[in-house]
């Protein structure tokens, strides 16, 4: 048994074009009777498993690690599995959701013959690919003897109980594909849907650095939404994500939102306390609760390697938040937002103040509705919004989880109820309108002290918007989410830029600082239309 790349089957690089072509080539099927010999069609079944390992944490000593010594093996469900002679595909099927496979194939008279499992799912459409290797898609294959009638095959982890053996490490992008599947076939167990094509990056190369993507160096697990593709960490002694469930599902789900719902987050740093940007916490909250969803599992692990060796972090959305684990309760926190969504979610049998269990539907349903189409900012005031307008709970239920995280309750995608949030609107009734505000320094630009919004109505005639500041300062207008005027010169604080606007549609100007002189200062607003 072997594991490489899909290049590797060919002994050269192939363009995913290329590869495509190759295994959509044969008519019938995947069977190529075309063998010049005449064969005999020979039938091989078997299963195909991984290893997974979980990753464990305890709050008690704030610690863990990947327990290799409790992994255990998983059916590869629905990955591609062809047999091949040299490079042709004389046949190509999906395994079942216990890994099982059947394939009927005619052998030519000569030629090695292999079984390829590709790291890659056809409904929905999931491949994990080595951005380290011209993007080749990951596979694992094993000879086949003429006799063969039977062949299982495994991914293993590689682990020796000090390091990786890098030849066995084969279980890492079968595990990643499995956990996305798991997140993309929770949703279409309650809605139909149609996920668009995805692509997962691995490599054990992939490393906690910024640089060149295809040296291995992307900063951190991620989802790119100007490529549309998820980034996964996998060096060893730094940082290997791979059986980081929780972490490649709140990954996957930036795709779903980028795809099938929306998210108007500025990204950038984030963790517990932080008083966020509302969007970012929106974000980040919904990340880490949609994989405590849909995985299911409440308690969220994130290894890494420290001086020590392997160790992790975590938390649990089921638990009730403490002080240390959300000292900053509300629209803000992305504790408390990630708290509030598995409320949503569960049952809460054994807590008085949740009375709701939403089920997984209706999260759905709100995600790719008014979350989607609100005019505001993407935050928890809007998602709860489309819950209440929904009309699928009773809202007292809602408003007395928002109490729970210290939070109003919420009546408007405008954060109506809850006075943090509506107090980074600022409605402008008419133009010419002007305004000086206070940012604040001491915080990086993704957080609320950072960001002030103001609304107002298009006329259908031209605004010019500009900005002043002694310090760094940006500006963007969003209409439903799409940027339709940015300036931000990353050298002064005096910026300005003029759109067209529609008649009766609602923008957001969103103004942030971005020095930080650890001091509050002024910024000035002005919106005019001639």
């Amino acid at each position: 048994m072997f594991s490489r790349t899909l290049s590797h089957l060919f002994g050269r690089a192939l363009t995913l074009g290329a590869l495509l072509a190759l295994a959509t080539g044969c008519p019938g099927g995947g069977d190529d009777d075309d063998d010049g010999g005449g064969g005999t069609p020979k039938t091989l079944t078997g299963q195909v498993t991984y290893d997974f390992v979980p990753a464990t944490y305890s709050s008690l000593t704030d610690s863990g690690t990947l327990a290799f010594n409790q992994a255990t093996k998983r059916p590869v469900r629905n990955a591609v599995v062809q047999v091949r002679q040299g490079s042709r595909i004389l046949a190509t099927t999906n395994t079942t959701e216990q890994g099982n496979y059947q394939l009927t194939y005619t052998p030519a008279a000569t030629g090695e013959l292999s079984l390829d499992v590709l790291a890659k799912t056809s409904s929905p459409q999931i491949q994990v690919e080595d951005n380290t290797d011209s993007n080749s898609i990951w596979a694992m294959g094993s000879s086949i003897t003429s006799t063969s009638t039977t062949l299982n095959v495994h991914a293993s982890h590689g682990w020796t109980g000090n390091a990786y053996e890098a030849s066995h490490r084969v279980a890492a992008p079968f595990a990643i594909l499995d956990s996305m599947y798991t997140a993309a076939r929770a949703f279409m167990a309650v809605r139909t849907v149609t996920f668009p094509a995805l692509k997962v990056n691995w490599s054990p190369d992939n490393v906690p650095q910024g640089g060149d993507k295809a040296a291995g160096f992307i900063s951190t697990s991620h989802f790119s939404p100007s490529e549309n593709e998820i980034y996964i960490l996998g060096k060893e002694g730094a940082d290997t994500d791979e059986f980081d469930s929780h972490v490649i599902v709140h990954e996957w789900g930036h795709y779903f939102e980028n795809n099938l719902s929306r998210s108007d987050s500025p990204g950038g740093p984030h963790g517990r306390g932080d008083i966020l940007d509302p969007r970012i916490a929106f974000g980040e909250g919904y990340g880490n609760g949609i994989a405590a969803i849909l995985l299911p599992e409440s308690l969220y692990v994130d290894t890494h390697w420290g001086p020590d060796g392997l160790t992790s972090f975590g938390f649990d959305a089921e638990t009730e938040p403490l002080d240390t684990d959300d000292p900053e309760p509300g629209v803000f926190s992305e504790t408390s937002v990630h708290r509030l969504l598995y409320d949503l979610y569960d049952s809460g049998t054994n807590e008085s103040y949740d009375q709701v269990a939403l089920g997984l539907g209706p999260i759905y349903d709100a995600l790719v509705g008014l979350q989607k189409t609100t005019p505001s900012m993407t935050t928890i005031a809007s998602f709860i919004t489309a819950l209440k307008e929904m009309k699928v709970v009773s809202n007292a239920s809602v408003d007395t989880l928002l109490a729970r995280y210290s939070m109003g309750p919420i009546t408007s995608v405008w954060g109506e109820g809850d006075s943090k949030m509506s107090g980074i609107y600022v409605g402008v009734s008419s133009l010419p309108y002007s305004t000086t505000g206070t940012l604040d320094g001491d915080y990086e630009s993704n957080k609320r002290a950072q960001n002030q919004y103001f609304v107002f109505t298009g006329k259908g005639s031209q605004v010019t918007v500009s900005a002043n500041s002694a310090y760094d300062v940006g500006i963007a207008l969003y209409k439903q989410g799409q940027v339709v005027g940015y300036a931000d010169s990353f050298i002064t604080g005096t910026e300005s830029f003029s759109v067209a606007t529609q008649t009766n549609a609602l923008y957001v100007l969103v103004l942030t600082g971005y020095e930080e002189p650890r001091v509050s200062y002024s910024a000035s607003v002005s919106i005019t239309s001639p």
